[in-house]
C-alpha cells in the first residue's frame, strides 16, 4: 500500500519564509535520498522561473543522484507493473490526465512512497489525497475515512461514471443523492462528496462534474431529473453501510 503525504504550495512557501524548514519536514518524511522528482511538464521545468525546479532545489539540497522525470513517462510503469520503491515527489499535478495517471499508480500499488506538492487548496488532487487519507505534512494531520453512508452513496455515483456525470443517469444520481443526504442534515458541500467519490474509486475526469452539480445544489439551483433510486435511498445506504462494517 502506497504511503501518501502532501503539502500545499502556500504552506510550503509562507511568503518566502517557510521553504527551508518546510523542505526539512518533507525530507524527514521521505527518508534517505536520492528521491525521484516528477514534473508534469519537462519543458517548463527547464525554464528560468520554474516553480518545479525551485522545489527540487530546496528539497534535494546538496544530495546527489536526484532524478527528474515526466509524469507521463510513468505510463511505462503502469504497462510493466514494476513497482517504484524510491520515494517519489510529484510536483503540482493539475491536468485531469496527469491526476488520473497518478491515481492509477496508487490504486495498483505501483509506488511505495509518494509526496505531492499541491499548487492550490482548491485543486481536485487535494480532494483525492484527502479521500485517500494522505498526511498533510504542514499540519501533520491525517483526515479520517469518509462517512460510511456517504461512501456508499459515492459508490453509486462511481457506478454511473462510465457514461459521464454531467448529464443523464449520472447527473440524476448525484442530484437525488445530494438531496436525500441534505434532507438528513448533511451539509451540501463539494468537499465531503469529492473525498468520498475518490475514496470509492472515482476518476478525475468526472470529478469536476460532481463538484459543479453539488455547488449548484448548494446555491439553490433546481435540477429537473428523473429519480434514479427509491425514495428511501438514504435508509437503504445506511443499512448497506452497517452490513459492511
Amino acid at each position: 500500500m502506497t504511503e501518501l503525504a502532501y503539502m500545499i504550495r502556500e504552506d510550503w512557501g509562507q511568503h518566502g519564509k517557510g521553504m527551508v524548514p518546510q523542505s526539512a519536514v518533507i525530507r524527514k518524511w521521505l527518508g534517505e535520498p536520492p528521491y525521484l522528482f516528477v514534473t508534469c511538464d519537462l519543458k517548463k521545468f527547464q525554464g528560468p522561473n520554474s516553480a518545479d525546479r525551485e522545489l527540487v532545489g530546496y528539497i534535494a539540497g546538496t544530495a546527489v543522484g536526484q532524478t527528474v522525470g515526466s509524469l507521463l513517462d510513468l505510463q511505462q510503469v503502469l504497462a510493466s507493473g514494476d513497482r517504484i520503491e524510491k520515494a517519489m515527489v510529484v510536483m503540482h499535478p493539475y491536468e485531469q490526465r496527469d491526476c488520473d495517471l497518478l491515481r492509477e499508480l496508487v490504486e495498483k500499488d505501483l509506488v511505495a512512497q509518494l509526496f505531492v506538492m499541491v499548487w492550490s487548496p482548491a485543486d481536485l488532487v487535494r480532494s483525492w489525497l484527502d479521500g485517500m487519507t494522505a498526511k498533510d505534512l504542514h499540519t501533520q494531520a491525517m483526515p479520517g475515512a469518509s462517512d460510511p453512508i456517504l461512501l456508499e452513496a459515492a459508490k453509486c455515483i462511481v457506478h454511473e461514471q462510465y457514461n459521464g456525470l454531467s448529464t443523464g443517469n449520472g447527473k440524476a444520481a448525484i442530484v437525488q443523492l445530494v438531496r436525500a443526504f441534505a434532507a438528513q442534515g448533511y451539509s451540501v458541500e463539494p468537499g465531503p462528496w469529492l473525498r468520498a467519490f475518490f475514496a470509492a474509486g472515482g476518476e478525475f475526469r468526472h470529478a469536476e462534474a460532481l463538484r459543479k452539480l453539488v455547488k449548484e445544489i448548494q446555491r439553490g439551483t433546481k435540477h429537473r431529473v428523473k429519480d434514479r433510486f427509491r425514495p428511501n435511498i438514504f435508509e437503504i445506504l445506511a443499512s448497506r453501510s452497517s452490513s459492511a462494517e
